[in-house]
Parts: structure tokens; C-alpha cells; sequence
């Protein structure tokens, strides 16, 4: 149900198959009522012809003497496949010429039925399909008066005739039209799974254009679209051409903030050599100040472009990582804190080098923060996918408040700050697809677990 809900081929495909289906079942059902009708009547024209051909023969019925054998002088005018009978409207046989066993075997019933049948009927004429115990059977009936003795008296003269023949030709009928009715129906699914690519061509012409300005290959949809997608195609443009607008408009003002803070930095830079400070403390104020270079770079380039735009052939997160924590040792080495890093050989983050530094610089700065002595780092290779484990031995994040500190604005604790380091790096890990999850860490305090591609 899913793929229908989200495919328009499937959609299309299947509409039209449903009402095939239903146009073709109508129409095998009016074929086959045309031919039983068909057939109908020639049944019954040819009972209609027989009795005309009885009563032709029989000049004493035609002169309203009492029908009797001796009567019916010329047998030959009569069909031999037909049984025919002549009975009193109170159900007494009077003459029969009989052929079917069947028929034969009740002839003393037969009259009676349909006599009273008839009777019911109330027409001179009456031609039907009926369907005895004995069997199924067409019967025509006349019914004419005639004066007698004692008063006029209704006669009907019966013909019937076994619907065997009947019930197999339109069976076989049927079934004919039936496996024609399948080979055209699969004809034209096999017709229909080639047409939907066509009407829908220019639905995969949009999604492939669409791809293209995503991969940066073209810059706008191209014209000539059907007038049902023109409208939709020139608005996609127009946002585009706004989007490009606006990002050449950020992109602007970025550059001239960029500016402003490299220029501050090398002021401060400056300060910092006029001040006569010694190699050591000048070579870690460069250090920090090429690092601020490099975050505002980086931050500047994901604001413009966003973190998908950014190419990247893989970063690798060991040194990047040493190279943090030595950092933060420093900073906070007034607690005199034992960091342990253990890694697997060849482990690679398939991602921008700057989306690892704010990632793994906001959790290692978190877990140094909190940690009374101990912060210990994990790289492992799962498959295809990497997985970090930072474990501090602080007093560790509450169940409840597991899934509000990566909101922005939200802390775990009452210190300082702003609340969002950990909502910026739950941001990267979502934008790579990946998870970042908080478990009671065997140090005794958190442990984040990150999963990456």
C-alpha cells in the first residue's frame, strides 16, 4: 500500500487496469446476454414454425373439430426433436407426440404443470425458458377455444423442447469470449506498463532537471513543458532564482563579517607580539588564533552552502581528536584529568573535517566540563559505519533529561552558558543520518554514543 500511496505509475497503472477490467467484464456480459437472446429466438422461431406447420396439417383442428390422433393425419409435419402435446384447460391430455425419455416418463404430469402455468399467464401465445425438476426446457404455447357439446373449452397446444443444447452453446460461448476478454486484457497491461512512461515523461524529466540543480550541473528547469506543468515549473525557477538572490545577498554580508573578525585577529595578533611575550605563550596565541581562523572560515562556508554542499572525501578523526583533547587538557588542567583514547586502525569519518571539529570539539568539551578525573574516548568500525564513545566519571545526565539537552536553550545543570553545543552537534550527526544517543557511561558518569556513516 505504501509504493501505491507514493508512486503515480503504480497509481496510473492500476486505475487504468480496474476499469479495463470493468469495461471488459460489461462487455462479455452483453455479448453473452446478446447471444443467449440470439439463440432465444431462433428457439423460438423454430417451435413457432413447427406449429405452424402442425396446424397446416391438421385441417380438423383447423375446422374446430375435437383434437384426437386420428386427426393429426401427416406426422411428417411435425419436428421430431420437438414434444409435442394438445391439453384441456383442466389438464387432461388429449394428443401428444413424445420423443424425450424424461418427458415421456411424466407425460401424465406434464399437462397438469403447465396448464396451470399457462393458466396463470393468461396469453394466447407464450413462449419461455423454464426450468423443471425433470430438467431445464423451452416451451411455446397457443391456446385456442373451441365449442363442444357441453359448451366452449380451452385447449393448449405445447411444444417443448430440451435446453441441453442450448446450456452448451452458450457455455462454450462464454468461455470463448472469457479467454479472448484475458488475452486482450493482458495485451494491454503489457501495453500499459510501456504507456505510463510516456504520459509521465516529463515527470522524469523534472526529477532528473531537479537532480542536476542539486548536483549544481544547470541553474533553472528548462521550457517546454506541458501547459498542465508550465505554471509549476516557472514558479520552481523563480524560487530558485530568489534562493540564489538571497544566498549571494548572506553571502555579502558574510564576507564583510569575515573581514571584520580576520582583521581583529590580526590586531590581536600584533598586540600579542608588541607585548614582548615569551615564544612559547606567542606560538599557542597563534595556534588559537589560526583555529578561530579556520572555525570562522568553516562556519561562514555552511552558512552559504550548507553542510551538503560541502564536498568532502573523508576526514580522519584520530589526530583531529588528539589533537582536541590535548587542547582541552590544558584548559582544564586544573582538574588534572586522565584522558584515555583507544581506537581502531584505519577508522575513517566520511565527512567534512570542520563537521567533526565542532561535533567532537562540543561533546569533549561537555564531558571535560563534567568529569571529576577520568574522560576516556573509543573509535570503533561497525560495518560500514563509525562509532564514537566519549564516557566522562561526572555525576552524569538524569533519564528524563536525556532527550531535552540537545534541544537549544536547554541544560542539563545550573552553570553557565548558552545551552547550545550539544543541540549544534546533534544537528551535524542528524545532518550526516547518523544517531547520537546518552547512556550511563562504566566510569559512573554520561556516555554519548555517536553513530556515523
Amino acid at each position: 500500500m505504501q509504493l501505491i500511496r507514493r508512486s503515480l505509475h503504480t497509481k496510473l497503472l492500476l486505475s487504468s487496469m480496474v476499469v479495463i477490467a470493468l469495461v471488459t467484464a460489461v462487455a462479455v456480459y452483453a455479448l453473452y446476454r446478446s447471444y443467449c437472446e440470439q439463440l432465444t429466438q431462433e428457439y423460438s422461431s423454430r417451435m413457432n414454425s413447427n406449429l405452424s406447420h402442425l396446424l397446416s396439417a391438421s385441417s380438423e383442428i383447423a375446422r374446430n373439430h375435437p383434437p384426437s390422433e386420428e386427426v393429426v393425419l401427416n406426422r411428417s409435419a411435425i419436428d421430431p426433436s420437438l414434444d409435442t402435446l394438445i391439453c384441456r384447460a383442466d389438464g387432461e391430455l388429449s394428443w401428444s407426440s413424445l420423443h424425450m425419455p424424461e418427458v415421456i416418463a411424466h407425460q401424465n404430469e406434464v399437462c397438469p404443470k403447465l396448464v396451470r402455468y399457462l393458466g396463470k399467464q393468461n396469453a394466447n401465445y407464450f413462449f419461455s425458458y423454464e426450468s423443471l425438476p425433470e430438467g431445464n426446457y423451452f416451451v411455446y404455447s397457443i391456446r385456442f377455444v373451441r365449442a363442444e357439446e357441453k359448451g366452449p373449452v380451452t385447449y393448449y397446444v405445447l411444444m417443448v423442447d430440451s435446453a441441453k443444447e442450448y446450456q452448451q452453446a452458450t457455455h462454450d460461448y462464454l468461455l470463448m469470449r472469457i479467454r479472448q476478454a484475458l488475452a486482450g486484457y493482458l495485451l494491454l497491461f503489457g501495453v500499459l506498463l510501456l504507456t505510463p512512461r510516456w504520459l509521465l515523461g516529463s515527470l522524469y524529466r523534472l526529477r532528473s532537471e531537479i537532480d542536476q540543480i542539486r548536483a549544481g550541473e544547470r541553474e533553472s528547469l528548462s521550457s517546454g513543458y506541458e501547459c498542465e506543468l508550465t505554471p509549476l515549473t516557472e514558479s520552481l525557477n523563480q524560487l530558485l532564482e530568489n534562493e540564489r538572490q538571497q544566498t549571494l545577498r548572506y553571502q555579502h554580508a558574510l564576507n564583510d563579517l569575515a573581514h571584520s573578525l580576520k582583521t581583529r585577529l590580526a590586531l590581536i595578533q600584533i598586540a600579542g607580539q608588541d607585548a614582548g611575550l615569551s615564544r612559547e605563550t606567542g606560538d599557542s596565541i597563534n595556534e588559537q588564533i589560526l583555529t578561530m581562523d579556520q572555525i570562522i572560515q568553516y562556519q561562514l562556508r555552511r552558512a552559504v552552502t550548507g553542510r551538503q554542499g560541502l564536498a568532502s572525501r573523508g576526514t580522519e578523526p584520530v589526530p583531529l581528536i588528539e589533537k582536541l583533547l590535548a587542547s582541552l587538557s590544558k584548559v582544564y588542567r586544573h582538574k588534572k584529568l586522565q584522558t584515555r583514547f583507544v581506537f581502531d586502525d584505519d577508522v575513517l569519518f566520511a565527512g567534512e573535517q570542520g563537521d567533526l571539529m565542532e561535533l567532537m570539539g562540543n561533546l569533549l568539551d561537555n564531558a571535560c566540563k563534567f568529569a571529576i578525573s577520568q574522560v576516556q574516548v573509543s573509535l570503533r568500525r561497525q560495518g560500514d559505519r563509525l562509532e564514537i564513545r566519549i564516557d566522562d566519571d561526572g555525576p552524569g545526565i538524569e533519564p528524563h533529561k536525556r532527550e531535552q539537552i540537545f534541544l537549544r536553550g536547554v541544560r542539563a545543570d545550573s552553570s553557565g552558558g548558552q545551552g547550545i553545543g550539544l543541540a549544534v552537534a546533534a544537528e551535524i550527526v542528524d545532518s550526516y543520518g547518523g544517531t547520537l544517543t546518552v547512556l550511563d557511561s562504566t566510569l559512573g558518569g554520561a556516555c554519548f554514543v555517536l553513530v556515523l556513516p
